[in-house]
């Protein structure tokens, strides 16, 4: 019988100090405010470039994860919200740099097209006063 007792109040004080492991673990997390504001920031400048219109899939991650951190605020899951806050800046920044990117890419094509057009021109223009190299020399 005695040995019964010390073995049920080990077992009993083992579930208390897994508990309170637990609670404290929970209770040590800060909130995680800047890591947040990082992301919100990220998120603000990729919808500055068009973000949403140039690289959707990656604004869609961002976003999805930005509704699923603010339930894991609202649950005080801190450590979970801070990792989604972390994923959402690098989704953001993922999709402003390619956002910008296709912008300077398509702004490369049109100043391509219109040096294109205007050699054209000056081509056709003999009032240019341009002439073309012969290739008969």
């Amino acid at each position: 019988m005695t040995i019964q007792r010390v073995s049920s109040r080990a077992r009993a004080s083992a579930c208390l100090i897994i508990l309170a492991g637990a609670l404290s673990a929970c209770a040590s997390a800060p909130i995680p405010e800047q890591q947040i504001s990082l992301s919100r920031d990220a998120v603000n400048r990729a919808v500055s470039a068009e973000a949403t219109q140039y690289a959707p899939l990656e604004m869609k991650a961002a976003q999805d994860k930005m509704f699923l951190m603010e339930r894991a605020m609202g649950e005080r899951d801190y450590v979970q919200a801070r990792t989604l806050a972390e994923q959402i800046e690098a989704d953001a920044n993922l999709a402003e740099r390619k956002a910008r990117a296709v912008k300077w890419q398509r702004q490369l094509t049109d100043a391509r097209n219109g040096i294109q057009v205007l050699k054209q021109e000056m081509l056709q223009d003999p009032a240019t006063g341009f002439t073309p190299p012969s290739s008969a020399q």
